[in-house]
């Protein structure tokens, strides 16, 4: 199940890369969409790029973070890890989404003492 996030997916013919969770951009979306305060109420482009982008910038800047992270979040929602919340602009992590990214996040704080005594 997790190796499939590994891999690039096309959905309606629209290809998306693969998720890599050990990268940096995509760990840190990942963090953000699997915080506790968006479990009940979803989360928002806003509340991402406020999150990956804190500060002010001028008008056109948001704009172009807004679509970038809008690219993301579609990347996400093809691997199957987030949906939309129905009549809202916000978008909820998918219960496989959830077990996917608790355990890709989790492996990758883990070091390598920790990981031989759990196989041990």
């Amino acid at each position: 199940e997790a190796a499939t996030v590994c891999r690039p997916v096309t959905v309606a013919g629209q290809r998306h890369r693969a998720l890599n969770p050990w990268s940096k951009e995509d760990g840190r979306l990942l963090e953000i969409v699997s915080r506790a305060e968006y479990a009940v109420a979803g989360f928002r482009n806003r509340d991402v790029r406020g999150h990956l982008h804190p500060g002010t910038s001028s008008a056109a800047e948001r704009r172009r973070q807004a679509s970038r992270i809008t690219r993301q979040l579609a990347r996400l929602r093809a691997h199957g890890l987030i949906k939309k919340v129905s009549g809202t602009h916000r978008w909820q992590v998918t219960e496989t989404g959830r077990r996917l990214i608790t355990a890709q996040l989790t492996a990758r704080q883990a070091d390598v003492d920790q990981i031989t005594q759990l196989a041990a």
